[in-house]
């Protein structure tokens, strides 16, 4: 499975489609969150994703930004139904985590849903604080040393 990393300016118009389909598809239809699904961080993040044989849909997408104090996080990882149980969430994080080590990056943050949780336990995440809610879903800060 290959995972292509590009900015919003590298992406073709069909690829942030895809993406933003997916996540629309997840975020606004299946689990109802009312946020914006597209926000300024999108246009200055790493965009992590991986199409099907099609190229007409997305599989699993993540998008991984700085914020204003330099900490990296990831967020909006989503994988879509038909390839859900194939563990492509797990192996598109394995390689965010090698990329960014590729670049010295020493530590990466997630505000991780609570039904997720045991997503990130499994990939070597730790609790950084309490439960808070966003966009009406609890999460909670994580984080992992790379």
């Amino acid at each position: 499975m290959k995972f292509c990393f590009k900015t919003i300016e590298e992406m073709t118009g069909y690829e942030a489609f895809c993406v933003e389909r997916l996540r629309s598809e997840v975020f606004v239809s299946e689990q109802k969150i009312t946020l914006p699904e597209i926000d300024d961080e999108d246009f200055h993040a790493i965009h992590v994703f991986s199409l099907n044989d099609g190229k007409d849909n997305a599989l699993a997408t993540c998008r991984i930004f700085k914020d204003e104090n330099g900490d990296w996080y990831l967020g909006r990882v989503v994988v879509s139904k038909d390839a859900r149980g194939m563990h492509l969430g797990s192996k598109m994080i394995n390689v965010v985590h090698e990329y960014l080590k590729e670049k010295n990056v020493n530590r990466i943050y997630c505000h991780a849903q609570m039904t997720a949780k045991p997503f990130y336990d499994c990939l070597g995440y730790q609790v950084k604080g309490d439960i808070f809610d966003e966009g009406g879903v609890e999460h909670v800060l994580m984080y992992k040393d790379l």
